[in-house]
């Protein structure tokens, strides 16, 4: 039976001067120990009285209900030590993680069972009831709670029952109740329902016949539902979405009721029965399962589109497999019914759609340095636009390609790459793709050695390619057997230097230092005659300032550029000498081809200059909520900008955003391919109501891209979104989207998932609503 102490009827206020609250603390102290309650002196256990170094609170293992001691305190108290006792006023009877009060409390320490008529009040752990009358172990395992109003302290929530009936295993069980997570002063939304069961152990609720008020207007009837307690996963219906839609043709509501089924720990799996106005009913599935020696994810959608006329559908496979050490396996196979699906049913977050589909099935091993793939790779690539056809890629029947890197090896740095890949080409003959399918093997070796200390580096570098082909034209097209071997020889140099830039540091109000680094950059690779070759995988790798310092002008490996070029750059940094925050960097560099690159993609023209562009770039985080990137190339034949880029981004503080950025591209012919400008933000407007907002306009076709505007509204206990947004799908096809969602907060939400939209297109956001920080154990003390 747990020892029982009784304290004198003393409470302190709180409110009362610290001086006089330690000279009654020190009198009572001095009173308990002389005797002055008429019962035995109890023992009190050493450990209570040791001191510890800590000088904050920490938490320590819990000491089990059955092993600690009760404390009990009122203004009278009658009944016999040990056996019933009756306390009245301001009663309290205190063990452990218990805290139970009342008017009137009478306790029998034999049974552990205690009688409260008047304000009885439970603590225990994170939850707090308070009724008219109760009878309770004091444990609370078992017991009742007539008419209590009650707390959730984890979760934030609060409500009422008509009784509360505590069973074992730390399990009650709420009658005829209301729940919500608003403040009783301003209850904007609750939840009545007939029963809710809460297992505290495994921070689980579920509750049945369940009505959904919101400014006393119900508006959803659910027989079954369950609160989020804890992060364990639990099988029930998800937030719906809804929203209205115009695409493809039809126009109406799009809505979607997921439910999630937690098969196992290590498997779920959630439907999506969806209806669409004007094309029926679709179901799809996501299938998880983890292993130790695998794991997956399956999806699928089926839609008999009465608007399309056939049954749509969509599939796809991500699965890997440990094979052995170092050995494994994977699935990656994705597939759509027709070209348009994705056009039609898909949900594109940020105006992107993705209309390549990879079906690929390899394996993967890596040992000591070596990494090596074999795989079948095709592609299923969608053509919605008939004004702009898209390319079709080669595929990879099969590829098995092996690489090897060594760093450091007797102070150089090796590398070796092998390749076998047989492709093939299921699309008609062009100008790019000469080829129905080939043969392709290459080798490339590489050895370099770096010098490197504080103030300059120096790296030599040696290259070796050889790449064999073995092709299958299209009729009329002369067969091909050609071997290309050639060698390239890179040296990349620089300096590092730097001062105390004492000129800024009264700018700044801190130490700032400045760098100057110059770098040369020189490779050479003779030329060999490569047009007849095929472009299997190969295209431009762009002109920027990580290119510029690069040894081969193409992406892939179809073509080696002829090189005999050196590249000077410079780059000027400004940091905080405290700690290193780069404040600025400015960047300069320019390429000179001292031959002129004959070496070029099918329908390439040959640079008429040997020297290359003039790149500038600028990126400064100069004040701590403000920070600009920009890019400038300019071409010295056409005296012209062919490129500018400029983003720039300003967050003075939470929730406040503005994102501007512009980008223009012109062509040798001074024409523009690229002309577009784009702004997003998000700001509040009153302390309540914040406005998204993201416009995404195109100056050469006159037309906007991507527009989203949207309202968020941040209450106490609820949070509505409302978005708008239109993109353009297609040269001739475009998407309208109303979205809205409300989330209840501690409940669940309904609408479509407006937060990943907006977060996918205004970089930066932050959602009103953020989750609360996980409780302390201190929060319920009392």
């Amino acid at each position: 039976m747990p020892k029982t102490f009784i304290a004198p009827s003393l409470i302190l206020d709180r409110k009362s001067p610290l001086i006089k609250q330690l000279l009654v603390g020190v009198s009572v102290s001095l009173f308990a120990a002389n005797g002055a309650v008429a019962q035995e002196p109890t023992e009190v256990p050493d450990e209570t009285l040791k001191l510890r170094l800590e000088d904050q609170l920490l938490v320590r293992p819990v000491v089990p209900d059955d092993q600690s001691p009760t404390f009990t305190s009122s203004k009278k108290l009658e009944g016999v030590m040990d056996r019933q006792m009756r306390l009245e006023g301001d009663a309290v009877i205190r063990r452990s993680r218990t805290v139970i009060k009342g008017d009137t409390i009478v306790y029998d320490p034999d049974t552990d069972i205690v009688d409260i008529d008047g304000n009885a009040t439970l603590l225990k752990d994170s939850t707090y009831f308070k009724g008219t009358k109760a009878k309770l172990r004091v444990d609370a395992q078992e017991g009742w709670i007539d008419q209590p109003d009650y707390e959730l302290r984890d979760i934030g929530g609060f409500g009422h029952a008509n009784r509360v009936d505590f069973k074992e295993d730390n399990e009650f069980e709420l009658d005829k109740l209301t729940y919500s997570t608003c403040r009783p002063d301003n209850l904007d939304w609750y939840l009545a329902a007939s029963r809710m069961d809460v297992e505290q152990d495994t921070k689980s609720a579920v509750g049945t016949n369940a009505v959904l008020h919101f400014f006393n207007v119900p508006v959803l009837y659910t027989p079954v539902f369950a609160l989020p307690v804890g992060s364990e996963r639990r099988s029930g219906f998800l937030s719906p979405t809804y929203g209205t839609v115009s695409r493809g043709g039809v126009k109406g509501w799009d809505i979607t009721v997921p439910y999630y089924v937690n098969i196992a720990p290590n498997r779920d799996m959630t439907l999506f029965p969806r209806y669409i106005e004007g094309r029926g009913e679709q179901l799809g599935t996501e299938f998880r399962y983890l292993d130790r020696q695998y794991s997956g994810v399956v999806t699928a959608e089926s839609l008999d589109d009465a608007a399309y006329g056939k049954n749509r559908w969509a599939f796809s496979l991500k699965h890997t497999q440990n094979l052995a050490t170092g050995l494994v396996g994977y699935t990656d196979f994705s597939k759509v019914s027709d070209n348009l699906y994705v056009d039609d049913l898909g949900k594109s977050l940020n105006g992107v759609i993705n209309r390549q589909f990879n079906q690929e099935v390899g394996a993967r091993y890596n040992y000591a340095g070596w990494n090596i793939l074999t795989r079948v790779q095709n592609f299923q690539t969608l053509q919605p636009d008939p004004n702009n056809q898209v390319v079709l890629p080669y595929d990879r029947e099969p590829q098995v390609n092996a690489k090897y890197v060594r760093n450091n090896w007797n102070g150089l740095n090796f590398s070796f790459e092998s390749d076998a890949t047989r492709f093939t080409y299921k699309g008609l003959s062009s100008i790019d793709r000469t080829f129905s399918a080939g043969n392709r093997a290459y080798a490339v070796t590489s050895v370099a050695k770096p010098f490197m200390t504080p103030g300059y580096y120096l790296t030599p570098k040696v290259t070796l390619r050889s790449t064999q082909y073995t092709v299958d034209p299209f009729p009329g097209q002369p067969d091909l057997n050609r071997n290309v071997t050639l060698p390239t020889f890179s040296l990349d140099s620089g300096l590092v230097l730097e001062r105390d830039a004492l000129e800024l540091t009264s700018l700044f109000n801190r130490n700032i230092l400045m760098t100057l680094e110059p770098r040369a950059f020189y490779v050479y690779t003779p030329y060999r005659y490569q047009a007849n070759l095929p472009l299997f995988d190969t295209g431009d790798a762009g002109f920027g300032i990580s290119q510029i310092f690069s040894e081969n002008t193409f992406s892939g490996n179809d073509r080696i550029a002829d090189n005999n070029k050196v590249t000077f750059g410079v780059t000027s940094r400004v940091l905080d000498a405290d700690t290193g925050i780069e404040r600025l960097r400015a960047v300069l560099a320019q390429r000179i081809d001292m031959e002129g690159q004959r070496v070029t993609l099918t329908s390439q023209p040959q640079a008429q200059s040997k020297r290359s562009d003039l790149l500038a770039g600028l990126s400064t985080r100069l004040v701590g909520n403000f920070n600009l990137d920009g890019l400038l190339q300019y071409n010295e034949q056409i005296s012209k900008l062919v490129q500018q880029s400029v983003t720039a981004s300003y967050r003075p503080e939470v929730r406040k955003l503005l994102n501007l950025s512009y980008k223009r591209t012109v062509d040798t012919y001074n024409r523009a391919t690229t002309d577009q400008y784009e702004a997003s933000g998000q700001w509040p407007i009153t302390r309540q109501w914040y406005g998204v907002a993201r416009y995404n306009f195109d100056l050469i076709s006159n037309r906007v891209l991507n527009r989203v505007a949207g309202l968020e509204y941040d209450a106490d206990c609820w949070v509505m979104r409302l978005v708008q947004r239109r993109y353009q799908n297609t040269s001739v096809m475009a998407t309208s989207e109303i979205y809205m969602q409300i989330d209840f907060k501690g409940f669940s939400g309904f609408g479509n998932n407006s937060i990943d939209l907006i977060r996918f297109n205004i970089p930066g956001y932050e959602p009103v609503s953020p989750n609360p920080a996980p409780i302390s154990p201190f929060e319920s003390y009392e």
